[in-house]
């Protein structure tokens, strides 16, 4: 997908790196389902995780935190963003709102597979704590209410309550209901309920700009190109987050989501829709793609004076075509290589190899771990050295002009090892693939170092030493890649204590710190409005940098385990993340036990 990867795909992906589930596992249940949420579903189903296994890769893995809500107040903005009916179905319960993420709380590790949903429900990003059953539903309650229709005591919404996403993609006659929060609704007030009916008939708001449907039926490329345009702009200077072109029954409906609320914009005969459809995905330069196949796309473009990303989604349903287009401001160039949290030394390092070395850069962390963050910047300085790039992606978070890159969407019959594949022909001197997840992609990034190319490679790992080691087990030859490791960086990300109430102590868990000193003294944030009540705000990232000298080669070659991998590191200069991370620990910035949350030094 074009936008960041979803979170019901980042867990499956972590499942798959715990060594929970095997990647054929995962693969069976995305075979039957529509999307990585219903396969993350499927595996609960089927028995093969856990909700307790399932926990501890979302703590240790992701590095969702754990928490007890006795300490969070909910924020009253915070909750005005969820629908009553989608607290208490989905289970959630809404924290706090930074920069366009809503925070919830879930009670049943599973939940995590619905958020994917609830932010397209709401239009926003969607981030989680983990917290008690118990108090999730008692919060939920207390903020929210109850359906009118539930029994004493229940929490949970009659069964025919279900999302707006629900009903169209079935694309029938079934009502449904639909919960948008009104301009004066307050949290805890009675949400206002609407049936589809009353959506697509309602009538745009009062002062608003319409749109004209009627030209389609007499619309050539140009005047369809200018009712593209406007609907475009029109949606823009409203702050919609996405635009829906909806079939239901005999018409389709162009509905805008605007802070949550669907509104319906215009509507026309279904016969016409093909013609805009067709118009919306020439902007986004899926001109060839027929009608009966899915379709994503993503399109920079400068629309009523703001610079934005559009990501089309267009999917055939049994009512029809059914189109999404997603509205995101455009992101800002990565950070340079030096900026991103190294040290000195360890941004040299990386500087040179990107300049001048060959062979396979390998840069290991957890899901969630910040290995984009990294990943990008390396391939920002190769541009800007005058190197050739070419980059396999499956998620694009920044575009550089000077690089290559080819975004490979989930269910494509053209893969990322074959994309790789056809880039080592294409004369470039880098030659880059964001996430290694099978031995062909391995194969392949290792053949490509061979040729004397400079390969960049992410992969799933706590560290440099375990990504070495699950490369192995993964089936890569070991005399292979070690001839062909030349770098490798580990890294994870820490939470940073907030400015406003940390308050400096002495912690007995920093002495366990390795390397640090008796006595030192620290800082931890004790929670306020500013950070939600969390302590925290922000993150920053610790790094571990290997060069792959012949000692520790030797080792890999052998497929040795991965303590003996470890040991042979150590000797030959390698600085442990602990390092990076007591140093932060030592400015104040990361508090003992956020570090021993992340690398787990306490005995």
């Amino acid at each position: 997908m074009a936008e960041s990867s979803s979170i019901a795909t980042r867990v499956l992906d972590a499942l798959v790196a715990a060594g929970s589930v095997t990647a054929d596992q995962v693969a069976t249940a995305r075979s039957g389902s529509f999307d990585d949420a219903m396969a993350g579903r499927a595996l609960l189903e089927r028995e093969l995780i856990g909700q307790e296994q399932l926990s501890i890769v979302l703590e240790e893995e992701l590095g969702f935190p754990r928490v007890d809500l006795e300490s969070y107040a909910p924020d009253e903005e915070a909750l005005a963003l969820v629908p009553g009916h989608v607290a208490r179905t989905r289970g959630i319960l809404p924290l706090f709102e930074i920069e366009g993420t809503l925070t919830v709380a879930i009670g049943t590790p599973g939940d995590v597979f619905v958020l994917d949903s609830v932010g397209d429900e709401i239009g926003l990003g969607m981030d989680a704590v983990l917290a008690a059953r118990a108090d999730v539903d008692a919060a939920v309650m207390q903020n929210f209410g109850v359906s009118a229709d539930a029994a004493p005591g229940a929490l949970v919404v009659d069964e025919l309550e279900i999302s707006a996403a629900d009903f169209f993609e079935l694309g029938d006659d079934t009502p449904v209901v639909l919960e948008v929060p009104g301009e004066d609704d307050s949290p805890g007030a009675s949400s206002i309920t609407q049936t589809v009916e009353e959506v697509v008939e309602a009538v745009a708001p009062a002062g608003a700009p319409t749109v004209d449907l009627d030209v389609l039926a007499v619309a050539d490329e140009r005047k369809l190109a200018v009712l593209v345009s406007d609907i475009l702009e029109q949606a823009v200077q409203r702050g919609a987050s996405r635009i829906h072109l909806l079939p239901y029954k005999s018409d389709f409906f162009l509905v805008f989501r605007i802070k949550g609320r669907l509104e319906k914009v215009a509507s026309a005969p279904l016969s016409m829709q093909l013609p805009l459809i067709d118009g919306f995905k020439a902007y986004t330069r899926l001109g060839g793609v027929g009608s009966s196949q899915p379709a994503l796309g993503r399109v920079h473009a400068e629309i009523a004076g703001k610079a934005v990303v559009l990501t089309l989604s267009s999917v055939p349903t049994v009512a029809g075509q059914r189109l999404v287009v997603s509205i995101s401001a455009r992101r800002p160039q990565p950070q340079a290589l030096c900026d991103i949290g190294m040290s000195d030394a360890e941004c040299r390092a990386l500087c040179a190899m990107v300049e001048r070395g060959r062979g396979l850069m390998l840069v290991a962390g957890p899901m969630g771990g910040g290995r984009s963050t990294t990943y990008y910047a390396l391939l920002q300085h190769a541009a800007q050295v005058g190197k050739t790039v070419y980059s396999v992606e499956r998620s694009i978070d920044f575009e550089i002009p000077a690089v290559a890159q080819v975004f490979v969407t989930p269910g494509q019959s053209v893969g990322a090892a074959n994309y790789f594949a056809a880039g080592m022909r294409q004369d470039t001197d880098v030659m880059a693939i964001d996430s290694l997840q099978s031995v062909e992609d391995a194969h392949l990034a290792i053949e490509a170092a061979g040729m004397g190319k400079l390969v960049i490679a992410t992969f799933a790992g706590g560290d440099i030493v375990s990504a070495v080691r699950r490369l192995l087990d993964l089936g890569a030859e070991p005399v292979s890649l070690a001839s062909a490791l030349t770098l490798g960086v580990g890294q994870r990300v820490v939470r940073t204590n907030c400015p406003n109430c940390s308050i400096e102590e002495r912690a007995p868990l920093a002495d366990t710190i390795p390397g640090a000193e008796s006595g030192m003294t620290t800082r931890r944030g004790t929670g306020c409005t500013n950070c939600g009540k969390t302590g925290f705000v922000g993150s920053a990232v610790v790094y571990e940098v290997l060069p792959f000298t012949e000692p520790v080669r030797a080792v890999i070659s052998c497929g040795g385990s991965g303590a003996e991998i470890e040991a042979a590191a150590r000797a030959a200069g390698m600085r442990p993340m602990i390092a990076s991370g007591l140093a932060m620990v030592r400015e104040g910035r990361v508090s003992p036990s956020e570090l021993d949350r992340v690398l787990r030094f306490a005995q």
